[in-house]
């Protein structure tokens, strides 16, 4: 239904209007060896590329029948790439990617109704890859050096949003979203990883992460699933699965080397973690319905486990 729907919608505009029609397309370019590659076949679409510096890469795509897209590329240093596809059933998408720096990399393809991504990096060897399946909003920022950011959102009908920041060296985050989905994430350190694999029905994923060496793993499935949290320091690590509909979690940690594992394998659940201090350790498991766990931990090396079926 989707694919039949943006075809006989493309149809109709180019029955209106003529294909291939006012379209505009801009490039700037100053300094050496930099390369540009703009394509257009849709109607009413919009690409600029901005290039300042040494052989810098940009490629924009606009498909066949896509229309009313707008694409633009800036990019200042050198040996930067950074391309972005709005395939021949994309229509009404932005994309904005912004590289300052040496070696940066970035990849966005945008398909179907109404996407919108604004990306930027600022340093060098940093690497951006978005996916965006319809109706999908997201922003990604990052600023220090070898950083990877990986996002794929599918709106469907609902609509999805993300927004991820990352500030500081090699930290990595990988983000996938179904319909209705919110992610709001923060990784303010270094070789901070963030693994969030978000495809339930009005899932929430709001976390910081600031230290280094910090871990978030988060699967959520079902419906309305929320969680939210933080983890300040170094070494810590937060472990999160959300099936069924209703669950809520909440973490806080403020030391090092902490754990927190919370399984919620029922529905309407709520478990809260909040650790201070050095190696402690919370392990939540709730198999049954609307069951409440609270792991409270301060101090150095404690230990708990609570299992509820």
């Amino acid at each position: 239904m989707r694919n039949l729907n943006a075809v006989v919608f493309a149809a109709l505009l180019a029955a209106a209007h003529g294909v291939h029609a006012d379209n505009s397309a801009l490039v700037a370019q100053n300094g050496d060896e930099n390369n540009a590659n703009l394509d257009q076949t849709g109607m009413l679409n919009e690409a600029v590329v901005r290039q300042n510096g040494t052989a810098n890469d940009a490629t924009i795509y606009q498909g066949v029948i896509a229309e009313q897209n707008a694409a633009e590329i800036v990019q200042v240093g050198s040996d930067n790439e950074a391309s972005i596809y709005q395939g021949d059933e994309s229509h009404f998408a932005s994309a904005n990617i912004y590289q300052r720096g040496t070696g940066n990399r970035a990849d966005v393809r945008q398909i179907w109704f109404t996407n919108d991504l604004q990306a930027s990096s600022v340093g060098d060897g940093n690497a951006v890859a978005v996916t965006q399946q319809g109706f999908a909003t997201g922003a990604a920022r990052q600023v220090g050096n070898e950083n990877t950011l990986t996002l794929t959102q599918d709106g469907v009908y609902h609509g999805t949003n993300a927004a991820i920041y990352q500030v500081g060296d090699d930290n990595l985050a990988t983000v996938g979203q179904g319909d209705g989905g919110v992610v709001q994430l923060a990784q303010n350190g270094n070789s901070n990883t963030a693994q969030i694999d978000q495809y339930s029905l009005f899932g929430e994923v709001v976390f910081n992460q600031a230290g280094d060496n910090n871990l978030l793993a988060v699967e959520q499935s079902g419906r309305d699933n929320g969680f939210r949290g933080s983890s300040t320091e170094n070494d810590n690590s937060v472990e999160l699965v959300q099936w069924f509909d209703g669950n809520r979690a909440s973490v806080v940690q403020t030391g090092d080397s902490n754990i927190a594992d919370i399984r919620q394998l029922a529905e309407y659940n709520e478990a809260r973690v909040s650790q201070s201090g050095n190696a402690n350790a919370a392990y939540i498991s709730q198999a049954a319905a609307n069951m409440t766990a609270i792991i409270q931990q301060s101090g150095n090396g404690n230990s708990a486990t609570v299992s509820q079926q």
